[in-house]
Formats: structure tokens, C-alpha cells, sequence
């Protein structure tokens, strides 16, 4: 009796089970949102969560989403350097040096437009400690100076 059953029968019989089946599981757990996005109720949305323009300080550059991040998370970390420095009484040459160990750590930024962005907010924010105050000139120093 087997042998009556060609390969190409048996392919076409697997392929229609398989499509009926698939058929039955997307009617049964997915037809609702099926019919939302047919009738235009919920759009279907690709890495919306990253399409989003963000607000921020860095919100007007137009560079990738990996250099965007690390800018701010360095802006992040140089915030925190500015309070750590003020409540630990940091000498200014001490600041600085701590300041170009963090500057290290993010290369592509250097190389970035955003590299004057984070200077100019350095600066501002080194206008709240009187002690830590640096220059845009001082502060793009620190991007080229070894440790």
C-alpha cells in the first residue's frame, strides 16, 4: 500500500497539513490583533523604541544610536565626577586626571560631532563648583592628553 504513495504526493500532503495547520494556530491565538491591523486600529510598529526621536541634550545630532547612547552616558558619568570630586575635596590636577580616565573610555565620541556638545555642558556644570571651574579650551584638552 506504501508504495502506491510517490514522494510528490507525500511532499504536497506534509506542505497542505502544515499550511492548515499554521492556518488554525494564527486563527486561534492571533485573529484578534489580526483584525485590529486589517481594520487599521493597531498599527504594526518596527523598532519604534528606537525611531523615537529623543529628547535631551544630544537630541539635535544625527549620529547613530550607539555614539547618541554613549554621549550620554558619558555626559551621565562626568555629572556624577562633578559630585564625587566636590564632596571628596579633589584637588583641580586630580579632577582633571579623573575627568581624561573617563574621557578614555568612549573613543567614538572623540571622534564625534557631539565631542563639542559634551564640552560646552562640561563647562556649565563646572560653573556650579568654583573649585572644579574649567575652560572649553581646558575641557578639549582633556580629550587629547594621555593619563
Amino acid at each position: 500500500m506504501l508504495s502506491n504513495i510517490s514522494w510528490s504526493s507525500y511532499l504536497s500532503a506534509v506542505v497542505i497539513f502544515a499550511a492548515v495547520w499554521y492556518g488554525f494556530l494564527i486563527y486561534k491565538y492571533y485573529l484578534g490583533n489580526l483584525k485590529n491591523i486589517f481594520q487599521g486600529k493597531m498599527k504594526q510598529s518596527f523598532g519604534e523604541k528606537d525611531l523615537k526621536s529623543k529628547s535631551g541634550p544630544f537630541s539635535e545630532f544625527k549620529e547613530s544610536f550607539s555614539t547618541l547612547e554613549d554621549a550620554e552616558e558619558l555626559y551621565d558619568k562626568l555629572l556624577t565626577v562633578f559630585t564625587e570630586s566636590d564632596a571628596g575635596g579633589l584637588s583641580k590636577a586630580a579632577f582633571k586626571n579623573y575627568i581624561r580616565f573617563i574621557l578614555l573610555e568612549y573613543p567614538f565620541v572623540k571622534q564625534s560631532a557631539l565631542r563639542g556638545k559634551i564640552n560646552s555642558l562640561v563647562v556649565l556644570e563646572s560653573a556650579k563648583y568654583p573649585e572644579l571651574l574649567l575652560t572649553l579650551s581646558e575641557m578639549d584638552s582633556l580629550w587629547e592628553e594621555e593619563v
